[in-house]
Order: C-alpha cells, then sequence, then structure tokens
C-alpha cells in the first residue's frame, strides 16, 4: 500500500502549474469568481476551461477519453 500525506493545502492561484493524469500540463492564467465561469446547461458551472487547440497538437487522446468519461459519468450519476 502506498501512503501519500499533503503536507500543505492553499488555494491555487495565477502562475501556478497543474498537470493531469495523461502528461498534460499547464499554468494559471486567470482565476474568475464562480459566477463569472462558463457553465452548463443544466446551470451548473465548469470548473476549469482548457485551451481546446492544445489537446490536438499534443496528441494526447487519453485526456479525450478521460473527459468523454467524466461526462458518461456525469449523466449516469456515477462517480469514479
Amino acid at each position: 500500500m502506498i501512503r501519500v500525506y499533503i503536507s500543505q493545502k492553499r488555494e491555487i492561484k495565477v502562475g501556478d502549474k497543474v498537470a493531469g493524469r495523461h502528461e498534460n500540463k499547464g499554468i494559471i492564467s486567470k482565476i474568475l469568481p464562480r459566477q463569472d465561469m462558463p457553465y452548463l446547461q443544466d446551470g451548473r458551472p465548469v470548473d476549469m476551461v482548457f485551451n481546446l487547440l492544445g489537446v490536438p497538437s499534443r496528441m494526447n487522446v487519453g485526456q479525450l477519453f478521460e473527459c468523454s468519461l467524466g461526462l458518461v459519468g456525469s449523466i449516469l450519476d456515477r462517480h469514479y
């Protein structure tokens, strides 16, 4: 068993680097209040917006699969 301990929890800020499970990474360029974020048809706000041009140029299909399966899980009300 592998145990991971979080030594410090803090809010993200502009300039922080984030990384996904499929070696996709990016830099936080802007943080908006929740009411200013784009939202889905059912009214839920999105958590993060990616530059769509970055996905095909890096040929990172795992990221697309993960987003698609996340949408399916949301529709089926299943959490993984």
